[in-house]
């Protein structure tokens, strides 16, 4: 059963990973953690989170392959899915859009624009 607040975050940056997390967690969401694309990929047909955030460059598989993993496996392919990027390449940007993404957030953000972008998809 998907749990309305809970969020898979997948970030290789531990430090990025704990950051959103705390501040997930201190809005009332439950928050899976993932350190790379098929962790997170595994984990969100486990858990069956109600949104997931993934960083584009994560090592194994990448932000990019696993959200087309994601939206092409039936169990997890109506789960929102927020890309998470550092540089902002639009090609990047595009191809996360074309897979299945919803939309992207550019590290660093503000608490209050990752709230917004997340209450949006919810």
């Amino acid at each position: 059963m998907t749990l309305h607040n809970k969020i898979l975050i997948a970030d290789d940056d531990a430090e990025m990973l704990e950051t959103l997390s705390s501040m997930l967690e201190g809005e009332g969401y439950q928050v899976v953690r993932a350190e790379n694309g098929e962790e997170a990929v595994e984990l969100a047909q486990k858990e069956l989170p109600a949104l997931i955030m993934l960083d584009i460059h994560m090592p194994r598989m990448d932000g990019l392959s696993a959200c087309r993993a994601l939206k092409t496996a039936a169990v997890t392919k109506a789960i929102p899915v927020v890309m998470l990027t550092v540089e902002g390449s639009i090609t990047e940007i595009q191809q996360a859009i074309n897979y299945g993404a919803k939309t992207y957030i550019t590290k660093p953000s503000s608490r209050e624009e990752i709230l917004k972008v997340i209450k949006s998809v919810l």
